[in-house]
């Protein structure tokens, strides 16, 4: 019991670990994208960046998010200006989603370049199976009969032949 409750612990803290960072780069995105919005609408024009770009590269950008990046920076679209053949975008550089960006490319850099071996406690940990008794009554559970069919059936015929794993010597 005592081994079931830690193995359990150390995969919730394996699994906390894994999922708070990206929970937390997550909310991050959207609060600076919630605060360049709001910058966005009380900015003047003259305060935005004007860029141009062919229709071509404008097809690219996905209206729905109003976001481009352009030599490695992220910019947030307040208003698009179609002049001829090309597009003149107001924008403005979002440093804050820049650097986010860069610190999740610096966390998976830095878990690929990672060569050390997983140690060998790890593995054999992982690879433990647990026998479950076959007093538990999750193993066949009461089945109405109008689900019975030949499936169920041959299943409920199949019982462990050990009761336990042999002692370790």
């Amino acid at each position: 019991m005592m081994k079931r409750i830690v193995a359990i612990g150390f995969l919730i803290v394996l699994t906390s670990q894994f999922v708070g960072f990206y929970a937390y780069f997550g909310s991050r995105l959207l609060a600076i994208r919630k605060e360049m919005r709001a910058a966005l609408a009380t900015l003047p024009e003259e305060k935005l960046e004007k860029i141009v770009i062919s229709a071509a590269e404008f097809k690219k950008i996905d209206s729905e998010e109003n976001e481009i990046e352009l030599s490695g920076k992220m910019y947030d679209i307040a208003k698009v200006v179609k002049a001829d053949n090309a597009y003149i975008l107001f924008a403005l550089h979002d440093e804050h989603e820049d650097s986010l960006l860069s610190m999740l490319d610096e966390m998976i850099k830095r878990s690929t370049n990672d060569k050390k071996p997983v140690p060998s406690e790890v593995v054999q940990f992982l690879a433990l199976v647990f026998v479950v008794p076959q007093s538990f009554e999750f193993l066949h559970p009461f089945t109405p009969s109008f689900l019975n069919t030949e499936y169920t059936k041959s299943s409920k015929e199949f019982d462990l032949m050990i009761d336990a794993p042999p002692p370790r010597g």
